[in-house]
Formats: structure tokens, sequence, C-alpha cells
């Protein structure tokens, strides 16, 4: 059982690096609203806006089913006739956080290719600083 606690342990970090991707990409977009542009970008816009947030609703969900295992390996929550189960599970869940790093990957160089298409190099560049610092 030691495998899964540290292969949960890997799990959680990884969930959380791609967390704080997220949350980067956020405050960029916020920091590019804040500056005066062209209103027809608004609704490409929101549908990065709108696609940071169901990414925030899938992790919190992946983070509810980490949980889940992390009860299900406590010394108290283990029930070792179930290790098999919990294996299934442990390996259910890495699926979806590769589909999530994969689809998260996606996203932010969709959003950073729109933003260094549509935006002034300065911006892009202070947005981007922003982003690097915060990931440091």
């Amino acid at each position: 059982m030691e495998d899964l606690r540290n292969a949960l342990d890997r799990c959680k970090k990884q969930l959380a690096v791609l967390e704080n991707r997220n949350i980067n990409l956020k405050t960029q977009l916020a920091n590019i609203l804040q500056y005066h542009f062209d209103r027809s970008l608004l609704e490409k816009l929101e549908y990065f806006h709108t696609a940071f947030l169901q990414m925030d609703t899938r992790f919190e969900a992946l983070r509810n089913e980490v949980a889940l295992q992390q009860a299900w390996l406590t010394p108290h929550g283990s029930d070792f006739s179930n290790e098999e189960h919990i294996r299934r599970h442990q390996q259910h869940m890495l699926e979806k956080l590769e589909n999530m790093e994969r689809d998260a990957r996606r996203l932010g160089l969709g959003f950073d290719e729109y933003v260094t298409e549509h935006f002034p190099v300065n911006l892009v560049l202070q947005a981007q600083e922003i982003r690097k610092r915060d990931i440091r």
C-alpha cells in the first residue's frame, strides 16, 4: 500500500501544479481586462474565462476523489481486502489527471496564442512576467 500512498502524493502535487497554472491564466486574463481593449474581443475572452472556471470544477472533483483515496489509505480507513478496488480507483484518478494535464496545456497554449495575436506586446510581456513569477 506504500506504493499507492506515494503515487497519491505525486498526484496531489501534479494537481496543485495544474491548479496554480490555471490561477495564473485567470490572473493574466484579469490583467488584460484591466486595460482598454477592443470590445469585439470580449466574446473570446469570456470563452477563456468560462474554460478556466470549468477547469476549476474538474480540479475540485478530482480533489474530492483524492481525499476519498487518502481516507482509504489511512491506517484506520484501510481495508486491505479492497486493495484491488483502491488500485483501480487510483488508476482511474491518474487517467483523469493525465486528461486534465493535456486539456490544461491545450487551453493555456490557446490562450497564449490568442493573447499574443490580439494584445500589445508590452501587455503580453507584463502578463507573462506575472505568470512566470507566480509559477516560481
